[in-house]
């Protein structure tokens, strides 16, 4: 009688996983540290191991490919942005500046070089069709009457103000001083959401555009 195969084991040490993870970070944290001053395209998995301590294997391990290594940076990035937070209600989108933009601060050689490079292109696209119906349905909570593209277009550009490329564009552009950044956004934000609620037309389609007199009477000479 044949004896009988031990159970396969399908659970995780919990040693073992917060060993990996400590891996995982460790190797993100390298990522950060050689991309504040060097572009995500030249950096390949086996100069990453180097970089963080570790074999190839491991980093392998945790990362298939480059591609695998970019979404998941990322993806560690995002919520230490403040950027996976759920929003607040429309009336409270004026404090996201104060709460955002130190965030951003602290990783602001960072996203000083990221920025307007493919790579953050590429990224910045995966999800935006959440952020933007996250936005929309915020204002559209707040704002029942306006039409789909006074909504569409209204949240777009309120929440531009809490967003790491207006943050920059402030700071480095507009020489503001980061307090000063946090309270433009702010004022800004509140200014926009009170035009919204006043008078929010001149977000609708413009009519069609009709040719003037002078154009009408330059088609008649030519003819």
């Amino acid at each position: 009688m044949k004896k009988a195969k031990s159970p396969t084991r399908t659970y995780q040490s919990p040693l073992r996983e917060a060993q990996a993870a400590l891996t995982r970070e460790r190797i993100l944290m390298a990522a950060k540290t050689y991309l504040e001053k060097h572009d995500l395209e030249s950096l390949s998995l086996r100069q990453l191991a180097d970089l963080a301590g570790v074999s190839p294997p491991t980093v392998y391990a945790h990362f298939r490919t480059v591609d695998d290594l970019v979404e998941a940076f990322f993806n560690w990035l995002s919520p230490r942005l403040g950027l996976r937070t759920p929003l607040p209600p429309l009336e409270r989108f004026g404090e996201l500046p104060h709460a955002l933009f130190p965030n951003y601060e602290a990783y602001g050689a960072l996203l000083r070089n990221l920025m307007n490079k493919p790579s953050w292109d590429r990224q910045r696209t995966v999800d935006r069709g959440q952020r933007h119906s996250s936005w929309i349905a915020a204002v559209g909570e707040a704002m029942p009457h306006l039409s789909p593209e006074q909504r569409r277009r209204g949240a777009k550009v309120v929440s531009a103000f809490f967003t790491p490329t207006v943050w920059r564009w402030l700071v480095d552009s507009g020489e503001f001083e980061p307090k000063e950044a946090e309270q433009v956004a702010a004022w800004t934000i509140n200014a926009l959401i009170d035009a919204l609620k006043r008078d929010a037309s001149g977000l609708d389609d413009p009519p069609p555009h009709k040719p003037g007199r002078l154009a009408a009477n330059r088609k008649e000479s030519a003819q």
